[in-house]
C-alpha cells in the first residue's frame, strides 16, 4: 500500500510541475508577444534582463514542487488514519505559499497574480488528491 501511495504522490508532483511549467511559460510567451519592442519614437527598447521572467516562473514551479513534499507524510499510518491530517499534509505547501503571497498582496498587479499563483498546479494536485483518497479507501 505504501508503494502505491508513494507512486500516486510522486506522479502527482511530477504532473503538477510539468503542467504548471508549461502553462506559465506559455502565458509569459503570450505576454511577451503583446509587448512592443520599440518605443513610440522608433528607438529599440533595451532589455537587460531578457528571459528573467522565465527563470522566475520555473523557480516558482520548483518551490511549489518542494512545498508539495510534506504529502509523503501520508505514508505513516498515524496520519493516513485521519482524513483531516491527510488533507493538511497534502495541501500544507499550497496553504503556506498562498499565505506568503497574500501577505505581500500590495506589491503585485493583476497579471502578476495570474502568474505567481500556481492555478494549474493546484487543479492537478486536487485531481491526484481524489485519486489518493480513492486508493486509501479501497485498501482500508
Amino acid at each position: 500500500m505504501k508503494k502505491q501511495i508513494a507512486k500516486i504522490i510522486g506522479s502527482g508532483i511530477l504532473a503538477s510541475f510539468l503542467a504548471g511549467t508549461i502553462f506559465m511559460i506559455a502565458f509569459l510567451i503570450i505576454i511577451d508577444m503583446q509587448t512592443p519592442n520599440h518605443y513610440e519614437d522608433g528607438r529599440p527598447k533595451m532589455n537587460c534582463f531578457g528571459g528573467l521572467q522565465y527563470g522566475i516562473a520555473i523557480g516558482i514551479q520548483i518551490l511549489i514542487a518542494f512545498l508539495s513534499l510534506p504529502a509523503f507524510l501520508i505514508l505513516f499510518k498515524q496520519i493516513r488514519k485521519n482524513k483531516y491530517l491527510i488533507f493538511l499534509a497534502y495541501f500544507a505547501g499550497y496553504f503556506l505559499y498562498l499565505t506568503l503571497i497574500l501577505v505581500s498582496l500590495k506589491e503585485f498587479s493583476g497579471k502578476e497574480y495570474f502568474i505567481i499563483i500556481p492555478w494549474i498546479n493546484f487543479l492537478v494536485w486536487i485531481f491526484y488528491y481524489f485519486k489518493l483518497r480513492k486508493a486509501i479507501n479501497i485498501n482500508e
